[in-house]
């Protein structure tokens, strides 16, 4: 399988993953203790955002040099 079979399956993974990030935040606002929210929660949260932040960081990076070399 080429590296760039499908270039916009990351970016969608990404989006997925946050909306999912979001959803989970709030889902552990509503299970008991009510208002609270567990470290694990936040953990999990931190690492999708760092893996978003990483996806759309690093190919925007790329993008950018690729385009100033032409």
């Amino acid at each position: 399988m080429p590296l760039n079979s499908n270039p916009n399956l990351k970016e969608l993974t990404a989006i997925v993953l946050l909306t999912f990030g979001i959803i989970l935040a709030f889902v552990a606002l509503l299970i008991p203790p009510p208002g609270e929210i567990h470290d694990s929660v936040l953990f999990i949260f931190a690492q999708i955002l760092i893996y978003c932040g990483s996806i759309f960081g690093i190919d925007c990076y790329i993008s950018k040099k690729i385009h100033d070399e032409k």
